[in-house]
């Protein structure tokens, strides 16, 4: 049982329909949620037919720009709780295993100044009381520089603005496969900027109700965002190892801590070996006390 997201960048035209048809077959998702259709309700429902999806729901665009809309299948019971023209959010039950969970298929906004009220918003819809919660789409917004190529860097501030409301709301990246980077402006030559400004995210009780949940980044085709495939649990019973890159984030020079602990790692004198041997040891501890310290503050 699956869920894709995709900003389709409009429905009206056979061709996004045809690549959702081809997605759809071959991901079997019981859960879709689409960005910028920029359509309203009769073509969305023709789509969802199109699909062979039973259940609908639209936010109609404004003019010839924005709309969402969520589809889903009758195994699972989907129950509409709030919504915006940035945002849907659904109470989820699963018909075979009787779990309840919330989804939210969230769209952050296309203007920087405006993006402030995103994650405003996304504060707002926090879960009052503990529930699995899965918040998932384009949040047009950055959380490391990392996540950025080419153009000029994301000020601090506006990334920051977005940690806070995630930190906020308690959540999490779901672990994700594919390519790292989820949009591009498509361009040639230095013009060419890639980002990763579509994800999932999950709160701790989504990640321990399906502790082998992935997010798929898959080919991104007509639109220039990549489709995402969310998987509630990974085939075969092994556990999935998660190795992740450390990389030293430009931000904690900005922390008192951050220094202290290279320092203190560096100035001592209890490490043998000399030479290159001395420095990878140092690096090494430096990592671990860093990974530690990032840990404790995301806590």
């Amino acid at each position: 049982m699956s869920i894709v997201v995709w900003n389709c960048r409009e429905l009206g035209n056979p061709r996004p329909v045809r690549i959702l048809k081809k997605i759809v077959k071959d991901k079997c998702p019981n859960l879709v949620f689409l960005v910028e259709t920029k359509a309203g309700k009769q073509r969305l429902e023709s789509v969802r037919r199109s699909l062979k999806l039973d259940g609908c729901f639209v936010v109609h665009s404004v003019g010839l720009s924005g709309g969402i809309a969520l589809l889903w299948k009758e195994e699972w019971e989907v129950t509409i709780i709030n919504y915006t023209r940035w945002h849907i959010s659904a109470l989820v039950k699963e018909e075979v295993n009787g779990q309840t969970w919330q989804f939210t298929g969230f769209y952050g906004h296309l203007e920087t100044a405006k993006r402030k009220g995103s994650w405003q918003l996304l504060e707002i819809l926090k879960l009052p009381t503990p529930m699995a919660w899965l918040c998932a789409r384009d949040f047009n917004e950055i959380l490391h520089q990392k996540e950025k190529q080419g153009a000029a860097s994301r000020p601090y501030k506006q990334i920051e603005d977005f940690r806070r409301a995630v930190k906020f709301c308690g959540l999490q990246e779901l672990y994700s496969l594919g390519q790292c980077f989820t949009w591009s402006n498509n361009r040639r030559g230095r013009e060419f900027t890639k980002e990763r400004i579509d994800r999932a995210m999950v709160n701790k009780e989504w990640n321990e109700l399906f502790s082998f949940g992935t997010c798929t980044v898959l080919a991104a085709v007509r639109s220039d965002h990549s489709p995402l495939w969310i998987s509630k649990q990974k085939e075969g019973n092994a556990k999935r190892k998660r190795k992740v890159c450390f990389r030293y984030e430009v931000a904690w020079d900005l922390k008192e801590e951050c220094k202290e602990i290279v320092e203190k790692v560096w100035k001592a004198d209890r490490m043998s070996g000399g030479g290159g041997n001395s420095v990878r040891l140092k690096l090494e501890q430096c990592q671990r006390g860093l990974e530690q310290w990032n840990q404790k503050e995301k806590v």
